[in-house]
């Protein structure tokens, strides 16, 4: 359960800005709305699971970019060269355990609140659930999904990509021992069958796989978040 984008965000960086104010300003309002101490504490709780899970993306990602950095490091540079300290694994403590369910309890937190007797548009708009119409999507953040199948035959595999309301897309390939992206395939609908002529055929071979938006048959957007999928002879 996602609560409306008309007033939610989209991804879960700006879900968690997002969080931060509504915690803040509820904490200040409530009182005036009719709610309680245990209902402040409850939005700050599942607050500060929501600021924690946005560190902890953050996190990852430079210590993926970390063992990245190593593996080259480690593999590519010549005998003799320091032999650099592997990254430290990252130290994670979820803050406070709550129950599964937060968006769930904000969906319904909201409709409590819109039904206050002391509810303005003003504290709608200071708690940021003021219902708006979407702007139209921002072709330079525009960042498509991917998913890819294996075939199981003659090195292929199917992409399904989503085009958000763009015409084309094109697919990518990273090979494991690579840190190169390289173009696979072009198309229009999906899914889309890729062939990948192997490093060493006859053997299955591992890859990353990621998409990108094409407008006017050049880039747009963000690319996807890459996926994983294993190509067989």
């Amino acid at each position: 359960m996602i609560p409306s984008r008309l007033w939610f965000p989209t991804n879960f960086a700006a879900r968690a800005d997002w969080y931060k104010n509504f915690a803040e300003q509820f904490a200040v309002l409530a009182a005036g709305l009719g709610f309680t101490p245990a209902d402040v504490t409850a939005v700050e709780n599942d607050n500060e699971v929501m600021q924690f899970l946005a560190g902890v993306v953050v996190e990852m990602k430079a210590y993926e970019d970390a063992v990245r950095q190593y593996r080259i490091i480690i593999t590519e540079s010549d005998v003799g060269q320091m032999t650099p300290m592997f990254p430290a694994n990252p130290a994670m403590t979820l803050p406070t355990v709550i129950p599964t369910g937060i968006f769930e309890r904000l969906i319904k937190l909201v409709d409590r609140i819109r039904l206050a007797a002391t509810y303005t548009n003003e504290i709608g708009a200071m708690l940021g659930i003021l219902p708006s119409q979407p702007a139209p999507p921002d072709p330079n953040t525009m960042q498509p999904t991917i998913k890819a199948a294996a075939l199981f035959t003659s090195y292929k595999f199917d992409a399904n990509v989503t085009r958000m309301g763009m015409k084309g897309f094109k697919v990518q390939i990273r090979r494991m021992d690579s840190e190169v992206w390289t173009d696979a395939g072009f198309g229009t609908s999906s899914p889309l069958e890729i062939t990948v002529a192997p490093t060493t055929p006859g053997q299955p071979e591992r890859l990353q796989v990621r998409a990108i938006l094409l407008k006017n048959n050049e880039p747009v957007g963000q690319p996807s978040d890459p996926v994983y999928v294993t190509v067989n002879p």
